[in-house]
């Protein structure tokens, strides 16, 4: 297995401060993805040991709450051997930190139905994740700002609780009321009359709603304000593509 990148602080990918690998490899191949880089294989460098002991060191922090692991495509059958050593480690020597994992494939019908059940490292890394967030990127489902994932259908999921039950048990990220309730979001611009007829108006920001407009002593209330609807638009950046040199 090979690994893209190693963040020693990562705040994005999890509660808290973290530690977080993008390890290489990933069939998927979603559009609109900012690491397409790490859908190949070989990319990256050679993931081994000495990894796994430069990542337990670099968690060796009380700052640090848990270790994030995404990709590529972590759950690929090629990277889960590799990555439940690392879990296993992690859970060892801190026992208080968790392990978040994000996946393309589905929790309950790819992972704990098929995988779970077949494999013997699916079982191992699963015991040993806290929350795994699911579910491809889809380009057209994306948001900005949302917390710890790049599109709405992506769901958070207490990987412990779920093996208990036999079943997904989905948690909130929190932020959810911005797309499950009905809206349509505007961004406001106002505009301001002037009394001079004859001069053009311009848009500045206004708190009133209505203003009034005084020719030959009339007064007429006017809207001060038009709305215009704008697209949100979502800004991300790929991994870096530093090399993390450790021993």
């Amino acid at each position: 297995m090979n690994y893209a990148d190693i963040k020693t602080i990562d705040v994005q990918d999890g509660t808290g401060i973290r530690v977080s690998i993008y390890v290489s490899g990933c069939h998927f191949h979603c559009k609109g993805c900012h690491n397409k880089e790490a859908w190949d294989f070989n990319y990256g460098k050679k993931f081994d040991d000495s990894t796994i002991d430069y990542i337990l060191d670099l968690m060796n922090h009380d700052y640090i709450a848990g270790l994030s692991i995404l990709g590529g495509e972590p759950m690929e059958l090629a990277n889960q051997e590799g990555l439940l050593p690392l879990v296993k480690k992690v859970k060892e020597k801190y026992p208080d930190k968790n392990i978040w994992c994000y996946t393309g494939y589905k929790f309950e019908e790819d992972l704990l139905n098929k995988m779970y059940k077949e494999f013997s490292f699916t079982k191992g890394l699963l015991e040993n994740i806290d929350i795994i967030v699911d579910g491809q990127f889809i380009e057209e489902k994306k948001l900005t700002d949302l917390k710890f994932r790049g599109s709405t259908n992506q769901k958070k999921i207490d990987v412990q609780a779920s093996l208990k039950q036999g079943k997904e048990v989905v948690l909130k990220f929190g932020d959810e009321a911005r797309y499950e309730t009905p809206k349509n979001p505007k961004i406001i611009f106002f505009k301001e009359y002037s009394k001079d007829e004859s001069q053009s108006s311009k848009e500045i920001a206004k708190e009133s709603s209505v203003i009034s407009i005084v020719n030959n002593d009339s007064v007429a209330e006017l809207p001060a304000y038009e709305i215009k609807e704008v697209k949100e638009k979502i800004a991300a950046t790929g991994i870096e593509n530093r090399r993390v040199e450790h021993t």
